[in-house]
């Protein structure tokens, strides 16, 4: 999904067709109350790890920057001028992210789909444009291109290791707050044994969250609750670890699904998904202390967490989207 304001959003999703499921993209201008089909940038889907199953043109996400400009990516990239009516291919690089801001856009590129080892590269374009010009991102050696999460002229590129693996899986974490200018890279804060970044959430004005889980289960098989980690200064320091509550059991051996959003330093959210559903965290204080926001009744994972604004929130999940306009305290479920 990908909301231009807090009323003019687009989704990209998919509906059965006879082929399985094709794309499908539909935009609201009403903050979600209601839809309308636009055309689909590409008929296929796109498959693990950025790759497109049936050799055609396919892609998984969507970021628009203005109400008729915008880009579906993953791994093929192609354009719209119109509000999504009709789309072009740009063609010479695959892209596994992409995010708009402040008249640019940003986008990993590499010449291979998937996790292939490939070098990957950074550009930068003026929205609209086709100008691609590379940024003199770090080298940031995982198989999985990295991924890229913006907030205004702050970059992050994060590389992400692989829990299930023999060795640590420990994210390499690349910040930028000149666009792309310069750099400063590291491993993740998440510290311990066995911690290490699943997810990264970025607020104004300076604000990096960590979500950090073991990867090493216990002693009677649990892998321990997850905790998040608070820089105000872009990641330079951390505050201590705050632990989240489980509020979903998981048998032993099971690693629980995180996903995080973050207003401010201190109002953050958070998403449990195990095995019987799903669950929404809220703090206010920066994880000192939780409360359930939302218990979504239907067995589907969510599949998208983010804050518009200091106050606004969407949670998606299948064929609904949850809104917030509080913060996160209350929620409204609109259907597609």
């Amino acid at each position: 999904m990908s909301f231009v304001s807090d009323l003019r959003g687009f989704a990209l999703g998919t509906v059965h067709c006879r082929a399985g499921r094709c794309i499908a993209l539909l935009g609201t201008s009403d903050g979600g109350s209601s839809w309308r089909q636009l055309t689909a940038p590409t008929r296929a889907a796109g498959g693990v790890y950025s790759t497109c199953p049936t050799g055609q043109p396919c892609v998984q996400q969507v970021r628009f920057a203005t109400p008729l400009i915008g880009y579906a990516y993953d791994p093929s990239l192609l354009v719209t001028m119109d509000g999504g009516m009709h789309w072009r291919r740009l063609r010479g690089a695959y892209v596994s992210s992409l995010e708009t801001a402040g008249g640019t856009v940003v986008r990993v590129a590499s010449a291979g789909t998937g996790c292939s080892g490939m070098r990957y590269q950074v550009d930068t374009d003026p929205v609209g444009t086709t100008a691609w010009r590379a940024l003199p991102a770090p080298p940031i050696e995982e198989i999985c291109p990295p991924v890229l999460y913006r907030q205004g002229e702050r970059l992050i590129l994060a590389g992400y290791g692989n829990p299930a693996g023999g060795v640590r899986a420990t994210a390499q974490i690349a910040r930028s707050a000149d666009g792309g200018q310069t750099w400063a890279s590291g491993p993740d804060h998440c510290g311990g044994t066995d911690g290490y970044a699943s997810g990264i959430a970025l607020a104004p004005p300076d604000v990096l969250v960590l979500l950090c889980q073991h990867q090493m289960p216990g002693a009677s098989g649990g892998f321990g609750p997850a905790w998040v980690r608070v820089s105000a200064d872009g990641g330079a320091s951390f505050g201590p670890d705050q632990t989240v509550p489980s509020r979903l059991a998981a048998p032993p051996g099971t690693i629980t699904r995180y996903q995080l959003a973050a207003a401010s330093a201190g109002r953050l959210l958070v998403v449990e998904t195990g095995q019987q559903g799903s669950s929404v965290l809220l703090t206010g204080n920066g994880g000192q202390s939780w409360s359930t926001s939302l218990s979504p009744t239907a067995p589907a994972p969510v599949v998208l967490i983010g804050y518009q604004d200091p106050v606004t929130a969407r949670i998606a999940q299948a064929d609904t989207v949850w809104t917030t306009t509080d913060g996160g305290r209350t929620w409204i479920a609109d259907r597609f």
